[in-house]
């Protein structure tokens, strides 16, 4: 019997907000992101049963915890499970690395594995065509009054990972990451971007979201989690499960969009639903 292999991949994401009016005073890596699984080639048989992501909120940093099980309808498929190292911020003179992971642990069917750490894309975006930017950069002293992005995204990767027919997959990762910058008001925050689901086969059966701020003062727990670029809202029903312990909950659903995603703020002014 000929054997299919898929070559996959399952991107855990972090997406962050970079506002126009973030200071560049201070000189700081960029920012580091991380999120949700997401399958870059297929064709896929490999549905997304469940995910759990909990999201334990600390003085400086965060930790996400979350646990992943995929059902595979069709025949074994060994699969290149990832995890993106991704860093995006202003571009100026001052930066030299993105943020890194604090800790970073992931495990298949109970069993953990290592990753390799491997480069993917690099850019710098802004408002010019690319002859006018390699001018720009070439004649400015200060790249920060140019206004541009910078990008630096790399993998954690895990080759060739088992997913039997028939059988349930679980996998897990475990990370505690420095908060994004958020600006404003804030003390810090974080995105999860769970809309690289939308992929895998099928609808997501359930995705809960647990954020957990009793680590935190009482004055800055959020009061919610925001959901962006998410079109059907009706289908998330959130509760407090406990003191200071905010619960999410969507099911049967595809997420709106690949961008789709789960904002907590933290030591901020409320800043309701974002849009």
């Amino acid at each position: 019997m000929r054997r299919f292999s898929y070559i996959v991949t399952l991107i855990f994401i972090a997406g962050v907000l970079i506002q126009s009016n973030v200071s560049l005073a201070n000189d700081a890596p960029m920012n580091l992101q991380s999120g949700g699984a997401q399958a870059l080639t297929g064709p896929l048989t490999v549905s997304m049963d469940s995910e759990v992501v909990k999201i334990i909120l600390g003085k400086t940093s965060y930790v996400v915890d979350a646990t992943f099980n995929f059902s595979n309808s069709g025949e074994t498929v060994q699969l290149n499970v990832g995890f993106p190292k991704n860093g995006a911020g202003w571009m100026d003179n001052r930066f030299s690395s993105t943020s890194d992971f604090i800790k970073f642990e992931t495990w298949v069917d109970g069993k953990q594995v290592k990753v390799t750490e491997q480069p993917n894309t690099a850019s710098i975006e802004g408002q010019y065509t690319l002859p006018e930017l390699i001018k720009h950069v070439k004649r400015t002293k200060k790249t920060q009054q140019l206004y541009m992005m910078a990008k630096d995204y790399r993998w954690m990767v895990k080759e060739n990972v088992p997913f039997p027919s028939k059988k349930i997959t679980t996998t897990r990762v475990r990370y505690e990451a420095p908060y994004q910058n958020f600006g404003g008001q804030c003390k810090g925050g974080l995105t999860y971007i769970y809309g690289t689901g939308s992929d895998w086969n099928g609808n997501i059966g359930e995705s809960k979201f647990i954020v957990d701020s009793t680590g935190i003062p009482k004055s800055d727990w959020p009061k919610r989690m925001s959901f962006v670029a998410e079109k059907d809202k009706s289908k998330i029903t959130c509760e407090n499960i406990g003191t200071g312990v905010l619960q999410c909950v969507m099911k049967d659903y595809k997420p709106g969009s690949p961008e789709a995603g789960v904002v907590v703020a933290v030591g901020c002014v409320d800043l309701g639903i974002i849009e």
